[in-house]
This record gives structure tokens, sequence and C-alpha cells, in this order.
């Protein structure tokens, strides 16, 4: 496992200069994200997450809105 990474080394896709930059971006925003997704790669995976998760929520939605205690 460490061979690959040594291996890897340097040849890394993300350029931490300009990840570097965003971050100094971001924290000078007057409302900064409560998350900040680096990375073509990662913003893509969160996406398709989220469509995921919200797919679930909708296809949840008939039969788990109302669960509540009815009225004594």
């Amino acid at each position: 496992m460490q061979a690959g990474r040594e291996q890897m080394n340097g040849l890394q896709p993300g350029d931490p200069v300009k990840l570097a930059d965003a971050l100094l971006k971001v924290v000078d925003l007057a409302e900064p994200p409560l998350r900040f997704v680096a990375g073509s790669d990662a913003i893509e995976a969160i996406a398709a997450k989220a469509g995921e998760l919200l797919a679930q929520a909708e296809a949840s939605r008939e039969l788990g809105m109302d669960l509540a205690h009815d009225a004594v």
C-alpha cells in the first residue's frame, strides 16, 4: 500500500495550489457554504448521491409522511 502511494506521489489529478486558492476564496465569502466540495470527481459523486437520496425520499413520501400520532 505504501509503495502504491509513493508511486502516485506528485501524479494526483488535483492541483494543490488551485485548491489552496479556492479555499482562501471560500473563507473570504460573506456566506461560505456549509460544505465545500473540492474536485470535479467529488462534485459528481456527491451530486449522484444527492439524487439517489432525493429519489428515495420521493418514493417514501406517500407512506412515510403521515406517521404522526392522531389527535386524541
